[in-house]
Order: C-alpha cells, then sequence, then structure tokens
C-alpha cells in the first residue's frame, strides 16, 4: 500500500493541473518524516512544480511561484537523514542566488535561514552560522513584523547564546522570538504553535541549567500541551521525552516513567526505532531507580540490541549503565560485568569524543568572540561615522536655515510695507464707493417702494377675481362628484351583495363536497385497513401456524445439542411472529374503534399491552369526548405508532396516554420515562406520518424530551365547547 502512495498523491496533482497553471505546494507533514514513500512524493511534487513554474513568463506572481518550488525541495530534504540533508544546503544557495535576482528580501532571508540551519546542526561552523544571522537581522529590518522571519534568527542566536554559556541572552532571545512569533501571519497555524512550543521548550532548558526547576517544569509542560492541541505525533514524543529526563534528573522515576511510557507509544505508532531505543533505554534507567531490575532488564536488553545494530553510541551507553545497575540488583554478576565492561569501552570512546567536541566548542567559542568583538567594533566605527555625517548635516542644516531666516525677514519686511501702501489706497477707495452706493441705495429704495405699492393694489384685485372664480368653479364640480359617487356607492353594493350571496353558496357546496371526500376516504381506508388485516391473519397466520405446527412435529431428542438449540429458537421466533401477526391485524381496525369509538379502542389496545410487555402502560380517558371517524382513526393510528416507538427505542418502564380539555382544545398527552431523545433530530418516517395525520385532522402536537429525561408528546386538536364528554 505504501509503494502507491506517492502514485495517489502526484495522479491528484497532476489532475489539479487541468485546473490552473501551477498548482499551491502541499504542507509538509514533520510526523511523517520517517516515511520515505511520503518523502518521496514530496520530491516528486516539488520537481514538478519547478518544471511547470519554469515555463510561465516573467511576473511578479510567477517569481514567487519558482521561489517558492526551491524552498519546498530545500525544505523536504532538510527533514531527511543521511547524506541527502547536503542537498537542502544546495538548493537553499540556488534559492539565495534567485531571490537576489528577484530583488525579494522574503525568500532571501529564508534561503538564508535554511543555509544556517545546515551549517550550524550539520557542519557545526558556528562562526559562520553567526555572520548569517547577523546579515539575515540586517534584511529582516526590511520587511515587516507580520512577514519577517526575525523570529527565526532569534531563536538560532538564542542557541548560540546557550552554546557560549551567556544564558541571560539565550533566554531573552528566545521571549523575544516566542513574541514574534505571535505576530507573524505567514505562517500556518500548526506552523507557528510547533515554532512556539519549540521555543517554549528551549526557555525550559535555560531554566534547568540555571536551576529555576519549577519554571522549567512549567515551561515543558506548557510546550507538550501546544504540541497535543496541534495533534503533532512527533513533537509530543519528544516534549513526554523531555518532561521524563526532567524528572529523572529531579530523582522521581515514578513520574518519568508516565512520560516514556507516552513518548514509546507514539514512536511505537510512527514506526520508528531510534526513537523506540532512546525511550527503551530511559524506561530501563527508571525502573532500575524503582527497584524493579526485571523490567529494568527487559526495556535494556531492547534498547541495547536496537543500538548495536543502529550504532547509536549514546543511547548504547545509557541502556548498558541501566542494565549494569539492574544485573547488580537482581544478583546477577556475570551479566553486570559484562554490561559494565561494554559500558566502560563506550565511556571511554564518547569521552574522548566529548573531549574533541569541548575543543572544537572552545574554538568555536572563540572564534564566535572574535566575530562578534569584530562586529561590535565594526558597528561602532559606523556610529562615529553616522554621529560625525549626522553632525555636519546639522551644522549645514542650522547655516541654511539661518540664511534662510535672513532672506524671510527681508521679504518679509518689503511685503509689509507694500501692503500698508496698498492698505491705504484701498481704504480711500472704498470710501468713495461707499459713498457712491449709499446714494444709489437710497433712490433704490424710492423707485422699489412705489413700484411695491402699485403691484400690491393690482394684485389685490387679481386675487379677488381668481378667488370668486375659482369658488364658483369648486362648487359645480363638488355637487357633480358627490352625485356620481351616490351612484357608484349603489351600483357596488348591489354587486357585493350578489357576489356574497354566490361565495356563501359556492362554500356551502365545497363543506358538503370535502364532508362527502372526507367520509369516502375513511370508509375506503376503513376497507383497506380490513381487508389487509384478513390478509395478515388469514394468509400470513396461517403459513406462520403451519410453520408452527411442522415444527413441533420435530423429535429434538434426537438432535445435537447446537442444532437443539436452533430448533427452540425458530420455535420461539415463529410463535412471536404468530403474536406479533394477530396484534398487527387487529390493530390496523379494531372493531371497537368503529362501534364504540377511540376511547373503549384505547382501553382494549392498553390492556393488551400490559398483558404482553414489560412496560407499563396507563390510561386516562375521562376527558375524551366522542369525536368524529376521521379525527378518532387517526388519533387511534398516531397511538399505535407511538406505542410501538416506546416498546422498540423508549429504554422505559412507565408510559401514559392522558386527554385533557381547554376551551376549544382537546390535549392527547404521550409520555414515557424512558432514554429520552433530540428532537432537533427528530426526523424519522414515524414522526412525518404523525404530522400528515395531524395536519388532515386540523392539530398539532409539540416534542418534550432530553437525554435520559424520557419523552412527552403534546397534541393539540380543535374541538366544539359544548362536546360532550363521553
Amino acid at each position: 500500500m505504501k509503494s502507491r502512495w506517492p502514485g495517489i498523491i502526484l495522479l491528484g496533482w497532476c489532475t489539479a493541473c487541468f485546473g490552473q497553471a501551477c498548482p499551491t505546494l502541499p504542507e509538509v507533514n514533520f510526523d511523517r518524516r520517517g516515511d520515505s514513500a511520503y518523502m518521496d512524493s514530496l520530491l516528486t511534487l516539488g520537481r514538478a512544480h519547478r518544471q511547470l513554474s519554469s515555463r510561465l513568463p516573467r511576473t511578479l506572481t510567477n517569481d514567487t511561484l519558482r521561489l517558492e518550488g526551491l524552498r519546498f525541495m530545500a525544505l523536504v530534504f532538510k527533514q531527511m537523514r543521511g547524506t541527502q540533508r547536503d542537498s537542502s544546503f544546495l538548493y537553499a544557495r540556488q534559492l539565495e542566488e534567485q531571490a537576489l535576482r528577484y530583488h525579494n528580501t522574503l525568500y532571501t532571508v529564508r534561503a538564508m535561514m535554511l543555509q544556517e540551519h545546515y551549517i550550524r546542526t550539520i557542519k557545526g561552523d558556528f562562526p559562520q552560522a553567526l555572520r548569517i544571522n547577523q546579515r539575515a537581522s540586517e534584511l529582516c529590518s526590511r520587511l515587516s513584523r507580520e512577514r519577517s522571519p526575525r523570529w527565526q534568527v532569534q531563536m538560532n542566536m538564542g542557541d548560540i547564546y546557550l552554546l557560549l554559556k551567556e544564558y541571560d541572552n539565550a533566554l531573552r532571545s528566545y521571549q523575544l522570538s516566542q513574541t514574534l512569533l505571535g505576530y507573524n501571519t505567514s505562517l500556518t497555524h500548526k506552523n507557528r504553535k510547533l515554532l512556539i512550543s519549540q521555543a517554549i521548550t528551549q526557555l525550559g532548558e535555560v531554566y534547568e541549567i540555571r536551576s529555576q526547576y519549577e519554571l522549567a517544569r512549567q515551561q515543558f509542560e506548557a510546550s507538550l500541551m501546544i504540541a497535543q492541541e496541534v495533534h503533532s505525533q512527533v513533537n509530543v514524543a519528544y516534549t513526554n521525552e523531555r518532561l521524563g529526563d526532567f524528572f529523572i534528573s529531579r530523582h522521581r522515576p515514578l513520574e518519568a516513567i508516565n512520560y516514556f511510557n507516552d513518548a514509546l507509544a507514539v514512536w511505537i505508532q510512527l514506526k520508528d526505532r531510534g526513537g523506540q531505543a532512546a525511550v527503551w533505554a530511559r524506561l530501563s534507567e527508571g525502573y532500575t531507580l524503582t527497584n524493579k531490575p526485571e523490567l529494568a532488564i527487559e526495556f535494556g536488553e531492547k534498547a541495547v540490541a536496537v543500538a548495536r545494530e543502529s550504532k547509536f553510541m549514546r543511547i548504547q551507553q545509557m541502556a548498558t549503565h541501566s542494565l549494569y545497575r539492574a544485573y547488580r540488583s537482581a544478583n546477577q554478576p556475570a551479566q553486570a560485568l559484562a554490561m559494565y565492561e561494554e559500558y566502560s569501552r563506550l565511556r571511554d570512546s564518547l569521552t574522548t569524543l566529548n573531549r574533541v567536541e569541548e575543543l572544537s566548542a572552545v574554538q568555536k567559542k572563540y572564534d564566535i568572540n572574535q566575530i562578534r568583538l569584530a562586529a561590535d567594533k565594526e558597528r561602532v566605527i559606523q556610529q562615529q561615522q553616522l554621529l560625525n555625517i549626522r553632525r555636519q548635516s546639522e551644522i549645514a542644516r542650522l547655516r541654511a536655515e539661518a540664511e534662510r531666516d535672513q532672506l524671510s525677514g527681508e521679504t518679509r519686511m518689503s511685503q509689509l510695507q507694500q501692503r500698508i501702501e496698498t492698505e491705504r489706497l484701498r481704504a480711500e477707495s472704498q470710501k468713495s464707493r461707499l459713498e457712491q452706493r449709499a446714494h444709489i441705495d437710497k433712490l433704490r429704495h424710492d423707485i422699489r417702494q412705489a413700484n411695491l405699492m402699485r403691484v400690491v393694489m393690482f394684485g389685490g384685485l387679481a386675487m379677488l377675481l381668481c378667488f370668486v372664480m375659482v369658488y364658483y368653479r369648486k362648487n359645480r364640480l363638488i355637487n357633480r362628484q358627490k352625485r356620481e359617487i351616490e351612484g357608484l356607492n349603489t351600483d357596488l353594493e348591489d354587486k357585493v351583495f350578489a357576489r356574497t350571496v354566490e361565495l356563501k353558496l359556492a362554500n356551502d357546496q365545497l363543506r358538503a363536497k370535502n364532508r362527502e371526500i372526507e367520509e369516502a376516504l375513511l370508509r375506503g381506508q376503513t376497507l383497506e385497513r380490513k381487508r389487509m388485516a384478513a390478509d395478515l391473519h388469514d394468509s400470513l397466520g396461517g403459513l406462520l401456524a403451519a410453520i408452527k405446527t411442522s415444527m413441533s412435529a420435530l423429535n429434538p431428542t434426537h438432535m445435537a445439542e447446537g442444532e437443539r438449540k436452533i430448533y427452540h429458537n425458530l420455535l420461539n421466533m415463529a410463535k412471536e411472529a404468530f403474536a406479533e401477526i394477530r396484534y398487527l391485524s387487529h390493530n390496523l381496525q379494531p372493531d371497537e374503534l368503529e362501534k364504540q369509538g377511540l376511547s373503549e379502542a384505547l382501553i382494549r389496545l392498553v390492556t393488551k399491552l400490559n398483558l404482553t410487555q414489560k412496560i407499563t402502560f396507563r390510561l386516562d380517558n375521562k376527558e375524551l369526548p366522542r369525536l368524529g371517524k376521521t379525527a378518532e382513526f387517526n388519533l387511534y393510528s398516531i397511538c399505535i405508532e407511538l406505542c410501538s416507538n416506546i416498546l422498540r427505542h423508549s429504554e422505559a418502564t412507565e408510559a401514559d396516554i392522558l386527554f385533557r380539555r381547554f376551551n376549544n382544545e382537546l390535549n392527547m398527552i404521550v409520555k414515557d420515562n424512558g432514554c429520552g431523545m433530540d428532537p432537533t433530530d427528530a426526523t424519522g418516517m414515524g414522526l412525518h406520518n404523525i404530522q400528515a395525520r395531524m395536519d388532515l385532522i386540523q392539530g398539532r402536537y409539540e416534542i418534550h424530551s432530553s437525554k435520559g429525561e424520557g419523552t412527552t408528546f403534546i397534541f393539540i386538536l380543535p374541538v366544539s365547547p359544548n362536546l360532550a364528554i363521553a
């Protein structure tokens, strides 16, 4: 099945290509990085994506697609093991070169971060990694906080500070990385959560080194909660291992074993032998500390076997040391001696390796300090040069401002003199103009007064004449309209009366026709139910009786034990089926319903149910009047449907059928004390039939129920207030 997985992914991806020129690359599932088939399928997708994007024309969107293809390939190779990781560095170099060509700062920084991870973790070249981080930090200042990968730069700087044992700086870097991750929107929600979990774990490492054990434990537990929240199995396993190591170092092996078992369950699910071996070795140490040498030996032997096969020297050393102590506790000196000799040999080898690593770390620390000193010196020189430039620009600015102020003062003085002369001339001109305007206004006022008087006189006379004419015409028009309206009202009343008589006659005919249809429908349903009851009783009932008689003729004493059980089961099922046929044939159309009404039919139904069922049914029909045949037939059918549902599904011990009168309404209540139901899920065929029957008799119903509290059906039927109770 695994071999088909890459082909399925590639087929789906190629199908999507018909809808777009270059599809979106999938997100890498880090939990499956140990699945070689899955990783190969991702590489196939990445190569196909690069081929498609390389044929697209040069646009901003297509350039981003090409850069994303290179980043995807580098990221996939980064998750692989062995020499394949070298390809991650090569793709990262290509990504940086192309991003610089496209002037894309974001992908330039991403390429530098991929190179930095390879150089720091694979090559162990911390000075070069520090240089890359310094360059990336300068480029990040050009990007917005929401898109900038500066969080990764700070995470890397925290790791470098941890190597230099500058724990305060490491703590600040990890905290700043966690804060920046909260602002970043270019990452998916799951990846952002996982990276925050990683930063929290690193904070816990720093707190543990500084002996702040409670803070360290809180950080590790918070990291575990985040990993569980986003369902990252690998991160859950690593965090459980880290918590187990923490409790082992605190001499609390019982708590450590619980976390180791959780981690082991994940590694087993992922089929990761290396992860299982690491946890087995830790479990062996935990069980040794809890004086359970048998379990310690079992897990230690499994860890040693895998470690020898895969050459995991540190796991082998941990397992042999715990096995040595376990064999001593189990009083097996020969095995203990063999484990101690193997442990000593591994310890000497690892001690030599550790010394080489320590010397290398010292050299790296010296190189890093030299780079930092050089960077600080260059920063001081740049700051001094920047300060000198700022001073020179400030002096030039002050000199220019002084010259500008002098020129502006002279200009303002000249403008002020011109403004004073202009204002004097403007004032004189304004004075003469005002005098002329006053004289003209006086003449215009006199003329306007005379004209106004003439207009008022002529206008008054004209308005009086118009008013008289309009009043006369209006009176004539109103009288004519009154006569027309009276004639129209008379005609309309006659037409309304005639139409009312016609509608009343048509309604009476329609009601009579509806009553005939309902009676015919009820008669047809009654005949059909009687026919079905007779068919069930005569045909199927006779057939079941014949089967029962034939089976009773068999002698079960000559049968085997299994066959005898089957015989008795079949005989019992035939009896139950025969009883069920009799019950159905009677309830399809009981004689009591047709002759004596709904009340007697329900009494007979409840009596039969209480004779044959485990559920106790009660009937309160004191307020049940005699209804029409249609209403009684449909209410009886609804009771049959609900009683059947109670017997099959409710798990109840008691059920009630009640009738209550409220003014012009009759309520039928059917309730039980069973397991209840969710009213929003009430969509079965039985409820559809009930709704159809209530619509037929112009009623409605309500459902009141909840899980574990029983179910209550309330059926509301309009009835006449003077209807007598039976």
